[in-house]
């Protein structure tokens, strides 16, 4: 059972190639003139494009209201380049950083590179390897905490922007599936649900930066959107924004990094490359509604 899981988990994380798998497999089938196998490829080439033609659709109603750049960086146990991550804040006029696997070292190089300058207010929950996960904002913070019940910090607080407008900000990062098995994630991203769900209904703006360690094919993350935040990636309709790994050779082949919205519309999102990490950093320049 708990293998099966793991597999299907792993297919998830893959869907798109496996997806283009069967494109090949139906010319290979048409080749031996084996029918059956040619219909159900033609089946599997329908319910791929069913699922993933919509993500590169831009979607959600535009929002016409203050403007805010959102970054959202996993730092690799606190091994990133700080000055890196600096220069992306400043040469992209970011107004609110959510960033994960902080420590206190990595806390101190930011602060050593300027960061408090650029984005002067913070929640910073710093711990050990990847436990740490923080907000740094050009606003002032509110309403912090902790969330309970994981293994990681998972952390929110409310930012007020001149306007008298507040943005309620999360900054997750669900345990991974691998390798210790799907159990754990699973149950942090059906936690992480709860929380979003929890919402008040009077909250205007939701704004969310994580490494969910799941892609948009894994139900478990859609079921996030089950509860009104809108991913980003959706509404710029640019499909999987492939952020990891980002240290390797090759270039990044999952997305697993993500920027959600709730009363907010994203008009640009594009990834960077921080030196020393292995994702990719996510940059959504946004309007709220």
């Amino acid at each position: 059972m708990d293998s099966s899981r793991r597999f299907f988990v792993l297919m998830a994380s893959f869907a798109p190639y496996v997806m283009i798998a069967a494109v090949l497999g139906l010319l290979l089938l048409a080749l031996v003139k084996h029918w059956i196998g040619v219909g159900a490829a033609v089946l599997a080439i329908g319910a791929a494009i069913a699922t993933q033609l919509p993500v590169y659709v831009a979607s959600g109603t535009p929002g016409t209201g203050q403007a805010l750049t959102i970054m959202q960086s996993n730092i690799y146990f606190g091994e990133g380049d700080a000055a890196a991550v600096v220069r992306e804040v400043m040469a992209n006029d970011v107004d609110i950083l959510t960033i994960d696997e902080l420590t206190p070292d990595s806390v101190q190089r930011l602060d050593a590179a300027g960061i408090a300058v650029l984005l002067p207010h913070r929640y910073v929950e710093a711990d050990i390897g990847a436990e740490g996960t923080g907000i740094y904002s050009r606003y002032p913070l509110s309403d912090q905490v902790n969330h309970d019940g994981f293994i990681l910090n998972q952390v929110s607080a409310r930012a007020t922007l001149p306007t008298g407008e507040a943005v309620t900000v999360f900054a997750f990062h669900p345990v991974p599936p691998f390798p210790s098995g799907p159990q754990p994630w699973s149950g942090e991203m059906e936690r992480i649900r709860d929380i979003l769900d929890a919402v008040p209904d009077s909250t205007e703006h939701v704004v969310v930066g994580a490494d969910f360690n799941a892609t948009q094919d894994h139900s478990l993350y859609r079921k996030l959107l089950d509860t009104g935040i809108e991913d980003s990636a959706d509404q710029v309709g640019v499909g999987m924004l492939r952020t990891y790994p980002s240290d390797k050779s090759f270039p990044p082949i999952i997305g697993i990094d993500h920027i959600l919205l709730g009363g907010a519309h994203a008009d640009e999102l594009r990834t960077v490359h921080i030196d020393g990490t292995d994702h990719m950093a996510v940059i959504a320049d946004i309007r709220l509604r």
